[in-house]
């Protein structure tokens, strides 16, 4: 379902060669790009994966085929010719709220409506299994304090601040710290892995994501903690 991330990480580094090249407007407009392409691919390789589940006929089993195709042909393209370094943004910490019992198993910080549907239409396959959604992430922050969740789902690119510095509020509030942090992101920007992996996220997702790999970070993180 993904590109591997060598091949991720190789189209990223002929990216590089060039990036010079760039001014720092078109380095951003090229990643604001990048992202947006992956975030929509998302969706339909996403939703395509899943149809692929359900019974169909062999002519609609062949249709599906070549629109998974055509979507990893053109991630490959966004892999390989839009990525660049991404620049970076800071937000406002927000006061700590009386922690609760957890009421959700998992909490999802992004404001892409269909990323939203996808992730709650793959939770179908885990019966039982509650999902919350925060469009914003100061409201993501918010949530994380008064739902207390099991797992947390991060995207980055947010309406008001960006999914590191929710990251970074979420690690430095002794009442969040304990929980899991998970980033699902378009950007696939190696230096921005690490740098996440290195602030506290326990795992991080590119977009669009593998379907099994996705199921098995959310089963490692949701299960009880004596179990891990």
């Amino acid at each position: 379902m993904n590109i591997k991330r060598d091949n991720v990480q190789n189209a990223l580094k002929n990216t590089a060669d060039h990036r010079n090249e760039f001014s720092p407007e078109e380095s951003a407009w090229h990643q604001r790009l990048s992202e947006t392409l992956r975030t929509r691919l998302n969706a339909i390789i996403g939703f395509s994966e899943l149809l692929n589940l359900e019974p169909l006929s062999p002519n609609a089993r062949n249709d599906l085929k070549q629109i998974l195709k055509a979507a990893r042909d053109l991630l490959a393209i966004a892999n390989r010719e839009l990525s660049a370094a991404p620049g970076s943004r800071r937000g406002d910490d927000v006061g700590a709220a009386p922690v609760v019992e957890s009421t959700c198993d998992i909490l999802y910080v992004e404001d892409d409506i269909a990323n939203v549907t996808l992730v709650e239409r793959i939770l179908e396959l885990r019966p039982g299994m509650s999902l919350k959604h925060a469009t914003h992430g100061l409201l993501g922050i918010e949530m994380a304090r008064t739902e207390n969740p099991k797992l947390i789902l991060l995207d980055l690119n947010l309406p008001d601040i960006h999914g590191g510095d929710v990251l970074n509020a979420l690690q430095n509030d002794p009442l969040t710290l304990q929980i899991p942090v998970v980033i699902l992101s378009a950007n696939a920007v190696p230096t921005q892995i690490e740098r996440l992996l290195a602030a506290g996220a326990r795992n991080y997702l590119t977009k669009p994501f593998d379907l099994d790999q996705f199921l098995a970070v959310v089963d490692e993180w949701t299960k009880p903690s004596e179990t891990r």
